[in-house]
């Protein structure tokens, strides 16, 4: 890819470049776009979520992703699909949550995706080398989730309408030690 692409945090400087951003999946959900739009900032202002924006050269909000921390519980069968050990009274496993990606529409297929995909991995190592969480968790549509396996999540269970994946932190801690 040969744009020059810069990121930054959500703030209030940013609401005519969130406006114009579009974002529908293929079959015409816009729940990406609506997110960004009505509750990104709301949550940030509320330390609950941190979001992430991301610019082509000419200053178009080209993508974005939104990150929170949670605890996750699972079945020993899975925690081992996973490589999650845990000690035997503890039943929580931390966790980040991809809470939201979205690539804007006009600017899908063209690898920004997986430029995104690579910030989000960056800064979760970064979180798993500081606070010791073990698993980066994402509910993907039926139409993301080999999107997802590419980066080696692994499908957990129905989550609702979406499917709960996971990947452990580890693997990406042992490419930066």
């Amino acid at each position: 890819m040969d744009r020059n692409i810069s990121e930054e945090f959500l703030n209030e400087q940013n609401n005519a470049y969130i406006n114009r951003f579009q974002c529908v999946d293929k079959d015409g959900d816009n729940q990406v776009e609506t997110f960004l739009q009505q509750e990104a900032f709301k949550l940030m202002q509320r330390n609950l979520v941190r979001t992430r924006l991301f610019f082509d050269g000419d200053q178009n909000l080209i993508g974005f992703y939104s990150l929170f921390n949670e605890t996750i519980k699972m079945n020993k069968q899975k925690r081992e699909e996973v490589q999650i050990y845990l000690p035997q009274k503890v039943k929580e496993i931390p966790a980040i949550r991809l809470h939201y990606i979205g690539v804007d529409s006009r600017y899908q297929n063209q690898g920004i995706g997986l430029y995104i995909m690579s910030s989000v991995l960056t800064n979760c190592t970064k979180v798993a080398k500081l606070s010791g969480c073990s698993l980066i968790t994402v509910e993907s549509t039926e139409n993301t989730v080999n999107f997802y396996s590419k980066f080696d999540f692994k499908y957990l269970r129905p989550a609702g309408d979406y499917k709960l994946m996971a990947m452990n932190t580890k693997n990406l801690l042992n490419l930066v030690n």
